[in-house]
């Protein structure tokens, strides 16, 4: 079975779905290049930011379908709501999000908090990757079902309160998750998120914090570094490795570390 990697912080703002689409992008460029398997993105945030990235528009089969149509948690449902992603992104498919998915947090049938992992059941091959971007909410039923789903967790971070406070609460519910269910996700790391270049007392200070409370899951060598080129592609809904120079370098290298952390397909 790949790896299904989850992007996750419980503040908006850090660089969540931005790393959710890096990766699918890395995910990408690594099959284009020869490794086997196939790339798959799981959008469980209802503003659809990563959905709209991948140039999807009006899904006719959504995450939120899969997951009201499916009380039973039937195996294998997910092949059904699968989209191919735009002719920019060719080669990925998608279970798309809507607005209306957050209505499943309201969902009060049994077993809901399995229903996408039994949905993703027989699904996926042994060289196939999934990322998920998970809404920035502090817990709650499509978070807990996503992570349920879910082999590894990526928590992206910005070097300020809100980063801190992000990742400290996605912790706290992993662990949760995982003395709850019996779940064994495995957390990839803590990564610095949209790192401005030189240094500031405040972001050395959070870093350092990341480093005492964290340790080795702190990891500042997977940086995501800010440029204004990521706010442009996600503008344009194309992957950031399809562009050129040192930005552009730089950004794909990032993801590629962080797929590479995980245990992804190369």
């Amino acid at each position: 079975m790949g790896k299904r990697i989850a992007s996750y912080s419980e503040k908006g703002g850090v660089g969540k779905s931005a790393t959710a689409a890096g990766m699918v992008a890395a995910a990408r460029r690594r099959r284009l290049a020869g490794a086997p398997g196939g790339v798959f993105a799981a959008d469980l945030d209802p503003r659809g930011t990563l959905t709209a990235e991948l140039g999807i528009k009006d899904p006719a089969f959504t995450m939120n379908d899969l997951l009201a149509m499916d009380p039973k948690g039937e195996r294998g449902l997910a092949a059904e709501a699968l989209t191919d992603a735009s002719d920019d992104w060719s080669g990925v498919r998608v279970i798309a999000a809507e607005r209306a998915l957050a209505n499943r947090e309201a969902d009060q049938s049994t077993g809901f908090e399995f229903r996408l992992r039994h949905a993703l059941e027989g699904v996926l091959g042994e060289d196939d990757d999934l990322i998920f971007d998970l809404p920035p909410r502090a817990g709650g039923k499509l978070v807990t079902a996503a992570l349920l789903a879910a082999t590894h967790v990526v928590i992206p971070a910005t070097l300020n309160e809100d980063g801190r406070i992000g990742a400290q609460e996605a912790m706290e519910t992993i662990e949760i998750i995982r003395d709850s269910y019996g779940h064994g996700l495995q957390v990839v790391a803590i990564v610095p998120s949209i790192v401005h270049g030189g240094k500031t007392t405040l972001a050395d200070a959070i870093g350092k914090h990341f480093a005492a409370t964290y340790g080795d899951l702190y990891r500042d060598d997977l940086a995501i570094p800010r440029h204004t080129l990521r706010e442009q592609t996600r503008y344009a809904c194309v992957p950031v490795t399809s562009q050129t120079g040192k930005e552009a370098a730089a950004l794909a290298h990032a993801y590629d570390s962080i797929l590479t952390a995980a245990g992804a397909t190369q």
